[in-house]
């Protein structure tokens, strides 16, 4: 059996999915999810893989002891290398080894997997079955339909910007702004200045198609852009991600979600532009395919 911790946001569940998927395939074996993460973290919209055709039934709780310890604590500690436990079951990434390939991982018979486990090289061989798996359930909105009538008959490229709640030119310095953090991009606008640049010299008449989780920040901040659509008619994230991976053309933020909207995307003439560097205080972190383009 093969049962993998799902946690996070929703590009790291898809991380954690594809890696155990492979797996499970190599071996023959049952994939199961542990989602007992979300019963104490309702952040980032919480499990969100039901939302897809991905055919794998949450495991019990009696599985998941059986291959793995249950202690958060001791689970952290592990991460850290602090601690190793000793059931030969139970694999767990540690920080340092997050967005590089450890191939040990396909040697296990029963395995409980904990990790971000953020490189291509993990699932890369079955990307034909994530396709399939990773399609949504349900139809999106009328609204959303009318945008995917836009990237369809555009020469598409989608632009995410991913923002955070503190300044990111100075992550320890918390500028509160009437009672809230100030809402600031990941990267540069000078990022997407030089990638919107390098779409223009190597496509023709490019209609970008711009998502964020604050509208009104990109509205103001991304008008340099040329002609743009302004993607904020969406009922939620899921409908962002599937348009988004049907643009012909991505431009991603130092973000997973984003990163998997690109890799999803089926257009075999794709170009996918990503940051050079994911995290300035983090430069070994990088888990973009090689082949993509940088800005």
């Amino acid at each position: 059996m093969v049962i993998a911790r799902i946690m996070g946001g929703l590009g790291n569940q898809l991380f954690q999915y594809a890696l155990a998927r492979s797996i499970a395939l190599k071996h023959n074996d049952v994939l199961k999810l542990d989602a007992t993460y979300f019963d104490e973290f309702k952040a980032h919209n919480g499990f969100r893989l039901n939302a897809f055709c991905v055919d794998a039934p949450l495991a019990t709780i009696e599985e998941i002891k059986r291959l793995a310890p249950r202690s958060r604590v001791l689970h952290r500690l592990a991460r850290k290398g602090i601690f190793h436990f000793k059931k030969k079951s139970f694999y767990i990434e540690k920080r340092e080894e997050e967005s590089r390939f450890i191939p040990r991982v396909f040697d296990y018979g029963d395995i409980y997997l904990s990790g971000y486990f953020c490189n291509e090289n993990y699932f890369a061989d079955i990307r034909g079955v994530l396709l399939d798996d990773l399609k949504l359930r349900e139809p999106i909105g009328d609204e959303a339909q009318k945008y995917l009538a836009r990237i369809n008959d555009s020469n598409s490229v989608s632009i995410h910007v991913r923002l955070n709640d503190v300044p990111s030119d100075c992550h320890k310095i918390k500028e509160k702004i009437a009672g809230a953090y100030k809402r600031e991009p990941m990267l540069s606008v000078e990022y997407y200045k030089n990638a919107a640049q390098k779409t223009l010299q190597t496509q023709k008449d490019p209609t970008f198609f711009i998502f964020s989780n604050d509208p009104e920040w990109h509205k103001t901040n991304l008008q340099f852009i040329p002609n743009a659509v302004f993607v904020d008619k969406t009922q939620n994230e899921l409908e962002d991600f599937e348009l988004m991976r049907n643009c012909k053309h991505n431009i991603i933020a130092n973000s997973t979600f984003s990163y998997w909207a690109a890799w999803l995307n089926a257009n075999q003439n794709k170009r996918v532009i990503a940051p050079k560097i994911w995290y300035e205080n983090w430069r070994e972190y990088d888990p973009c395919p090689q082949h993509w383009d940088r800005a």
